[in-house]
């Protein structure tokens, strides 16, 4: 393996992929939250990801947001070739990708390189070097602007510890075979589960190498090979990390998630008691990792904290714009989390949806509604932690006319027909220009899409048809209830199901906010 790639598995492209948390409007939703200030995007802004693939989410959010000057990093060659050819065939002109490492970027930066009012990194900061964190946290401290925000996602511990041994197995057994790194990563797990099989006693009853095998049956290997093969692989603790972005004058913010923002929602009456005269929030928030074993972090920070006061907090929140971003049959009342499950009170959230189902409404006028005023406690926070935190609600973004909605078409088109090469369990997205961000969509949702903006019939039949042909041509199984379907017959059932479910429910939702 060439020495270009600092002990990073490249010789497999990282599969594309869409992260809604690295979106400008939700980095400032988390800022907003926290009480703090975040970058106005009324204005043109600047924006920089650093590790980006094969560009999708950097890609997406320039075509949502036509008013912000984005640019992408990533070391790997063919990421930023295909990124470029598709950002061409898309017709974003407002980002630029570099192939640079970090080291290279903060020794010999692109010229004009502008500083920056977001930086996001997703899923790079614990499987790189400790000297490429280092040049990540020199870029920060040099090219982030004071107010400019960051987010940082990385595999955290304690959450990861039982998978360190098995890591290090099926990294140092795969360095053994000379081969391609997914075949590596295939013959590597076999040795495993036989070591497992003569009762090794690390292996007997470790749950992540149970999770990876059944990974390894409904995905193609790429997604293993880049998680666990490179050279580079340190899960970490919050507290190292925040300490590392204040060398570059970073505050930690919040978690990106909106639900970690309620603790009730996230630790025990007695863990919380525990906690409660913990002062240093790097502090509590690494015991609280203690408290849920969470295994992966994303976190923000903000270069010069401008703080809120609750009056200012609690009307910016009222002013916010939601849209229901599911179906309204759909909507859901109980939410999954970490203490188990919670229960929106259906007098109030009912109401709330019913509105929300007609229009987008500002949060101040769902507070308003008769059957909340006066008869309800909850406040404009928890109504944006809830709907927005579960994913059934977004915020609406600044105006940005028909120049945004005419680059988001541009890009789901092309990433529609991507889609159809594309792993069928990748987790994509539609641009929507409305939102600023992407609406979560499958690459068999994609493909669907594809289908009907290309003029095929909008039947579930013909659509299952013409999505199954690269799915087949390529030897790909679609899998049902957790393993994979061998029969053809069975697929296309499959797949008319899947179809059926997108003209119902998914395509209406498109064709209101990423108009075909």
């Amino acid at each position: 393996m060439s020495t270009w790639t600092a002990g990073y598995a490249a010789d497999l492209e990282y599969s594309p992929g869409f992260y809604h948390d690295q979106s400008p409007i939700h980095l400032n939703l988390v800022c907003l939250f926290a009480g703090v200030e975040g970058v106005s995007l009324e204005r043109s802004f600047t924006y920089c990801e650093l590790g980006c693939g094969q560009g999708y989410t950097a890609m997406l959010l320039a075509a949502a947001n036509p008013q912000g000057d984005f640019h992408a990093v990533d070391f790997n060659p063919a990421h930023i070739a295909r990124a470029r050819a598709d950002a061409e065939e898309a017709g974003i002109p407002n980002i630029r990708f570099y192939e640079t490492s970090f080291e290279e970027l903060v020794a010999d930066p692109p010229p004009g390189l502008p500083e920056f009012d977001f930086v996001t990194l997703h899923g790079v900061y614990s499987w790189v070097s400790v000297e490429n964190r280092r040049a990540i946290v020199h870029f920060l401290r040099r090219y982030l602007k004071p107010g400019g925000v960051a987010y940082v996602s990385y595999n955290a511990m304690p959450g990861w510890a039982a998978a360190l041994p098995v890591q290090r197995l099926l990294n140092d057994c795969a360095k053994l075979i000379p081969d391609r790194s997914d075949r590596q990563m295939g013959r590597a797990l076999a040795f495993a589960e036989q070591l497992k099989e003569a009762e090794a006693r690390s292996l007997r009853n470790n749950p992540f190498l149970a999770e990876i095998v059944r990974t390894a049956k409904r995905e193609r290997f790429e997604y293993l090979v880049h998680e666990y093969l490179n050279g580079n692989w340190n899960p970490l603790y919050h507290a190292d990390v925040a300490r590392e972005m204040a060398e570059a004058k970073l505050d930690f913010v919040a978690p990106a998630s909106l639900l970690d923002g309620f603790p009730d929602l996230n630790l025990t009456p007695h863990q919380r008691d525990l906690l409660a005269s913990i002062g240093d929030s790097s502090l509590w928030e690494t015991l609280k990792d203690y408290c849920v074993d969470r295994r992966f972090r994303k976190d923000v920070f903000l270069r010069g904290a401008r703080r809120l006061s609750r009056a200012q907090q609690d009307e910016r929140l009222r002013q916010l714009r939601l849209a229901l971003v599911v179906p309204r049959s759909r909507a859901r009342l109980k939410l999954n989390v970490p203490i188990g499950e919670a229960s929106l009170e259906p007098r109030a959230y009912g109401p709330i949806l019913d509105a929300l189902a007609d229009r987008p409404r500002t949060v101040g006028e769902l507070l308003d509604l008769p059957e909340i005023k006066g008869k309800s406690s909850i406040t404009a926070q928890e109504v944006v932690g809830m709907l927005v935190g579960s994913g059934q609600a977004l915020p609406m973004g600044p105006e940005v006319g028909g120049k945004g909605e005419a680059a988001a078409a541009r890009f789901n088109r092309m990433a529609g027909r991507r889609a159809r090469d594309a792993a069928t369990n990748s987790q994509l997205a539609l641009a929507a220009a409305a939102f600023g961000t992407g609406l979560y969509a499958s690459a068999l949702d994609l493909a669907g899409y594809f289908g009907l903006v290309s003029g095929t019939e909008r039947s579930p039949e013909e659509l299952a048809r013409l999505v199954w042909g690269p799915i087949a041509a390529r030897g790909e199984k679609l899998i049902k209830n957790g393993e994979p379907v061998e029969d053809e017959a069975e697929s296309l059932a499959l797949l008319r199901e899947w179809m059926a479910d997108l003209l119902r429910d998914k395509a209406p939702l498109w064709e209101r906010y990423c108009p075909f």
